[in-house]
C-alpha cells in the first residue's frame, strides 16, 4: 500500500470514529433529558418485545409511555438490552429492572406492560408481565396486563379458513413471477390492455395487510391472468369453476375488511379506548354482514356482486364470519376486563356512577353536574378534555384518566423500531455493535431532540477542518 493510500484509509477511520464518537454523545443527551423528565412521571406503561436480529443476537426493546401532571403523552424508547444467553421470563424481566433502575423509574408508578403474546411475556405463572404485575404489588401499585391488539387481530384474521383458495392464488402468482422471460411477459400483456396496474403482487406472510391486496389485484386481473395462462399452455391454470370465484371474491371482500380494522389499529400515539373503539365496531360490522347474508343481501360484498353467486354457498359464508365473530369475542379479555375502566374515561357523563368504585362516585356525580366541563366534552379530544379537569375538584377523575392515557394498547412502536434496527444492522453491517446500534435507534425513534448547543460549548476545543 502506497503512503497516499495509506493516509486515506487513516482520514475514513478516524472520520468513522468521530461519527461514532458524535453519535454517541447525542444519544447519551437524549438518556440524560429522558432521565430528567423521569422525575415528573405520573404515571407510565411499558411496551416491550423481543426479536432477532442478522447477527443472532436477541435484543429486548422497552419502550415508554409516560404522562406527566399536565396530562402530556410522550413515548421514548427506554432500554434496548442485548440478551446474551436464554430469552426465559426471568432474563427479560431482570432486562426490564435494568431499564428501569438506570432510568431511576418508580416501580409504584408503572400501570401497565403491553407485550407481544410469547409465552415468555404472557405466561401466567411465570411469564414477564406476571413477574412485572407481582413486583409493582409489592410496591402498592397495581398493572393492567394486555396483549397487543394489533397482534390479537392477526390471530383472529388468520381463522378466516379457505387457506386453499389463498394457496391456489399464491401458486398462480408465482408461476408469472417466479420465470424471468414469463414474467416480462406477462407486464408487455398489462401495458398492451392499457391495464391500470402494471403487475401481479407477491404475497408476504410477514406483511400484515399482504394477503387482501394479493386476492384484490388477482381479482382485479383475474380475466388478464386467466388469458395469459391460457396462451402459454402452462401446467398451472385459472380454476374455471364458479364456486371457487365465489370463494375468492368473499375473501377479496373480507379481506378488504380486515386490512380496514388493521390499518386503523396501527399508529404509535392512540389511545387505548379508540383501539378497543375499532374493535367492537368490526364486531357489530361482522354481525351486520352475517345477517345480510343470511337474506341475501350483498350490498357490503362489492366484489360478490360482481359474479354470479352461487346461492347455496350463502349460508357457508354466514358461517365463517361468525365463527370470526366468536373468535374476536373469546380474544381480547384483557381488554374487555378493563372495560369499566375504559368507560369511565371516555364516557364519564353517561357512565352510570353505581358502575365504579366507591371513592370516585361523589366526585362524579359531581363531575357529571358541571355544565362546563359537559360543554368542554362535547367540543374537545380527550386527551385535550382532560387538561380541563380541575385536579382540587375531581383528583380521583383525573388521577383515572392519566392512568388511562399512560396505557400502551398495542406493541407497534416496537416493532416499528425493529425495522429501523434491521435496516441499519443488515448484512452489509452484520458487525455493528450493540451499543452503538442502542445510540442510532435512540437517535432515530426518540421524541427528544439532542442539545446541540450544549454539546458544542461542552467541548474544550473546536477544530477546524484544514
Amino acid at each position: 500500500m502506497c503512503p497516499s493510500q495509506a493516509k486515506t484509509f487513516s482520514q475514513i477511520s478516524l472520520s468513522r470514529n468521530t461519527v461514532t464518537r458524535r453519535i454517541e454523545e447525542m444519544s447519551r443527551d437524549i438518556k440524560e433529558q429522558f432521565k430528567a423528565k423521569a422525575a415528573g412521571f405520573v404515571a407510565f406503561s411499558l411496551a416491550c418485545d423481543e426479536s432477532t436480529d442478522i447477527s443472532d443476537s436477541a435484543q429486548l426493546l422497552v419502550f415508554i409511555r409516560r404522562v406527566n401532571e399536565n396530562m402530556e403523552i410522550t413515548q421514548e424508547l427506554a432500554g434496548f438490552e442485548t440478551l446474551r444467553s436464554t430469552t426465559k421470563s426471568e432474563d427479560l424481566f431482570a432486562a426490564v429492572e435494568r431499564v428501569l433502575d438506570t432510568n431511576g423509574l418508580s416501580w409504584e408508578k408503572l400501570v401497565g406492560i403491553t407485550t407481544d403474546g410469547a409465552p415468555a411475556m404472557v405466561g401466567r405463572t411465570t411469564g414477564l408481565a406476571t413477574l412485572i404485575s407481582q413486583k409493582v404489588s409489592q410496591c402498592g401499585g397495581k398493572v393492567a396486563k394486555y396483549h397487543c391488539i394489533l397482534h390479537q387481530e392477526q390471530l383472529c384474521a388468520r381463522s378466516v379458513g379457505m387457506g386453499d383458495v389463498v394457496r391456489d392464488v399464491i401458486k398462480i402468482i408465482n408461476c408469472i413471477r417466479s420465470k424471468a422471460l414469463s414474467h416480462r411477459q406477462f407486464r408487455a400483456l398489462l401495458e398492451e390492455v392499457d391495464s391500470q396496474y402494471k403487475d401481479v403482487l407477491y404475497h408476504q406472510e410477514v406483511r400484515r395487510l399482504s394477503r387482501g391486496k394479493v386476492l384484490k389485484r388477482f381479482f382485479e386481473l383475474r380475466h388478464v391472468i386467466a388469458e395469459f395462462l391460457t396462451s402459454k399452455n402452462s401446467d398451472t391454470q385459472v380454476p374455471t369453476d364458479e364456486k371457487w370465484f365465489c370463494d375468492v371474491d368473499f375473501m377479496v371482500d373480507i379481506t378488504d375488511l380486515l386490512n380496514t380494522l388493521n390499518i386503523q389499529l396501527q399508529g404509535k400515539d392512540q389511545i387505548i379506548t379508540e383501539l378497543f373503539d375499532h374493535i367492537t365496531a368490526f364486531r357489530s360490522k361482522l354481525q351486520l354482514l352475517c345477517r345480510h347474508l343470511s337474506a341475501g343481501n350483498l350490498a357490503h360484498f362489492p366484489s360478490l356482486r360482481e359474479v354470479n353467486l352461487v346461492k347455496q354457498r350463502l349460508p357457508e359464508y354466514a358461517a365463517l364470519l361468525r365463527h370470526l365473530d366468536q373468535d374476536f369475542a373469546l380474544r381480547f379479555e384483557d381488554f374487555r376486563e378493563s372495560r369499566g375502566d375504559m368507560e369511565l374515561f371516555s364516557q364519564p357523563f353517561t357512565i352510570s356512577v353505581d358502575s365504579v368504585p366507591d371513592h370516585i362516585q361523589m366526585q362524579l356525580i359531581e363531575f357529571q353536574c358541571d355544565s362546563e366541563l359537559k360543554n368542554k366534552f362535547m367540543s374537545l379530544h380527550l386527551k385535550d378534555f382532560y387538561t380541563h379537569v380541575s385536579s382540587e375538584r375531581y383528583p380521583d377523575i383525573r388521577k383515572h384518566a392519566q392512568v388511562m392515557l399512560a396505557l400502551f394498547g398495542s406493541t407497534y412502536i416496537c416493532e416499528q423500531t425493529f425495522s429501523v434496527m434491521n435496516h441499519n444492522k443488515s448484512r452489509l453491517r452484520s458487525t455493528l455493535t450493540d451499543p452503538h446500534l442502542q445510540d442510532i435507534l435512540t437517535l432515530s425513534v426518540s421524541q427528544l431532540q439532542p442539545n446541540i448547543d450544549r454539546l458544542i460549548n461542552a467541548k474544550e476545543q473546536l477544530h477546524v477542518s484544514h
